[in-house]
């Protein structure tokens, strides 16, 4: 295991990068939600 702060490492930014997606995503639909008003009701 003498790679394990590399692959640590790599999970990391993984991570990091699902996170950061799954953010944009929601700030965007919440957008999506806003601009779209009550058009249902």
């Amino acid at each position: 295991m003498e790679n394990y702060k590399e692959m640590y490492l790599k999970l990391f930014d993984a991570v990091s990068d699902a996170i950061e997606t799954l953010q944009t995503a929601q700030k965007e639909v919440e957008q999506m939600l806003v601009a779209d008003g009550d058009e249902d009701k």
